[in-house]
């Protein structure tokens, strides 16, 4: 780590001795002086680098915020999101949480610590909105997210930051059997398959037969701009890609991340089929927090020709429904 130019040192001063729910005079009056230093880019980098050295929560946590703010007015948010990592790791292994098969209460936490990590947090997701391999790294060290998860329900700060870490993006091909009919589909910020259920079905209005748009609360609350007790339900069996028929042992179910969407070929394959079991339903509690940043959606990119149908017909097994058959196609088993 470099040593800080006054400038800088006059930050990280002021920081260590931050206080209360607004910055500090001092704080504010260092944070204002610093863009005249010599190399703006390299004195908030070494503001940055010191944040998981501070022993003022609300202090790390106001420079996290200020941090933020320049990543959404355009900084590079790459250099300085491993130091927000480390503060907010650093303050989640102070706080101490009942055993999990303990009936006890988690023991009291310092509200100050809290305050500081729910502005850690907030400045941290402004960073990993905006760089995906970053929010790729974080994904893959497992005894981050473990400890991240471990307090989450303590902090508010912590809880975005897993919230946008669950959020899951992709591309699908969804084939809606009955028609022969098949669109490619690209996703983004899900919480969940129930919420992916919810805003293909509306996305596919006109597209697909028998598809509906939903009431305009639902999808309100289900993009993040609206918070309403809403309910939606299915217009299908959604079914594996890897199984030719529907049936329940082969559904996709709601509660999963869209992840779990088998892939056929590279490709995650959805496949729409008449009700089965009735209408599945479910609330809105299952769109999960949403974040500003990176709000949820689907997107219908491309209807495939019949000829492209044609060769995923085939290549899945599917049932020719032209042919009359004793039994359904679609069967409960």
């Amino acid at each position: 780590m470099s040593h800080p130019n006054p400038l800088v040192q006059a930050v990280i001063d002021a920081a260590q001795v931050d206080r209360g729910d607004g910055f500090c005079e001092e704080l504010r009056e260092a944070l204002n002086a610093l863009p005249s230093s010599d190399d703006f880019k390299a004195a908030r980098q070494q503001v940055a680098e010191h944040i998981p050295l501070l022993e003022s929560a609300i202090g790390a946590g106001s420079l996290a915020v200020w941090l933020g703010a320049g990543v959404e007015q355009g900084a590079n948010p790459e250099p300085t999101a491993l130091p927000l990592i480390d503060a907010l790791l650093r303050w989640c292994r102070t706080i101490e949480t009942a055993p999990e098969d303990s009936e006890a209460d988690d023991p009291e936490v310092d509200e100050d610590v809290l305050r500081g990590m729910e502005r850690i947090g907030q400045g941290l997701v402004a960073h990993l909105s905006r760089t995906e391999s970053v929010r790729q790294q974080l994904a893959a060290r497992q005894e981050v997210v473990a400890e991240f998860e471990r307090v989450a329900h303590l902090s508010v700060g912590v809880h975005w930051v897993m919230e946008l870490l669950r959020k899951c993006s992709g591309e699908l091909l969804v084939i809606h059997v009955p028609s022969h009919k098949a669109v490619r589909v690209t996703y983004a910020n899900l919480s969940n398959c129930f919420h992916l259920f919810t805003l293909l079905q509306h996305e596919l209005a006109g597209v697909i037969p028998g598809a509906k748009l939903a009431p305009a609360d639902v999808i309100a609350t289900a993009t993040g701009k609206a918070q309403e007790m809403v309910s939606d339900q299915s217009l299908w069996h959604f079914g594996r890609g890897d199984v030719p028929e529907a049936n329940v042992a082969a559904s996709v179910w709601g509660e999963a991340t869209p992840a779990s969407i088998p892939e056929i070929n590279g490709v995650q394959v959805l496949l729409l089929w008449p009700s089965i079991l009735g209408s599945r339903s479910w609330d809105g509690g299952f769109f999960g927090s949403i974040l500003e940043s990176n709000p949820p959606s689907v997107r219908v990119v491309a209807e495939l020709t019949s000829e492209a149908v044609n060769e995923w017909w085939q290549r899945l097994k599917l049932p020719d429904a032209s042919i009359e058959q004793k039994k359904p196609w679609w069967k409960f088993w």
